[in-house]
């Protein structure tokens, strides 16, 4: 793996998507919660992206956010197993990414909180009833994502 790729694949767009998973997962983690404003700002700049820059055609982007729409519903039905910012979040990463990528980040985030929560129960650090925050996975799953466009590209 090239250097040179690595440094592509971190476009400003990328390392702004970045560094808000990083600073909405540090919320997460502090506050089990996500704020709603940044949220709202994610979403107009990924909806902004998606309608301007992305090479993405609409309906992929609209697609993405049907991955997001489907966790809020979930949220909804579960009363909130899965929070309802996880969804909205999920939202705005698939209008960014569309929705083959995203659900490649959302796979690769559930099976670090399945790896995770193994550890957890092992160790038995917590019941099987405790929550993980999901954001950090999401963030993580998003770092793989983009390395993983540099080395099979």
């Amino acid at each position: 793996m090239r250097i040179t790729k690595i440094i592509q694949e971190l476009n400003v767009e990328n390392l702004i998507c970045l560094g808000v998973l990083t600073g909405i997962s540090v919320y997460d983690i502090l506050f089990r919660k996500i704020s709603g404003f940044v949220l709202m700002l994610g979403s107009i700049l990924a909806i902004g992206y998606g309608l301007t820059v992305s090479e993405n055609p609409w309906y992929i982007c609209a697609a993405g956010a049907a991955v997001g729409g489907i966790l809020l519903g979930i949220a909804y039905v579960t009363d909130q197993a899965v929070g309802y910012g996880d969804g909205w979040l999920l939202a705005a990463l698939g209008v960014y990414l569309g929705i083959w990528a995203v659900l490649e980040v959302l796979i690769v985030a559930w099976g670090l909180m399945v790896g995770a929560a193994a550890v957890c129960l092992v160790k038995k650090r917590w019941s099987r009833h405790a929550a993980l925050p999901m954001t950090p996975f999401v963030t993580f799953g998003f770092i793989i994502f983009m390395v993983s466009e540099c080395i099979y590209e």
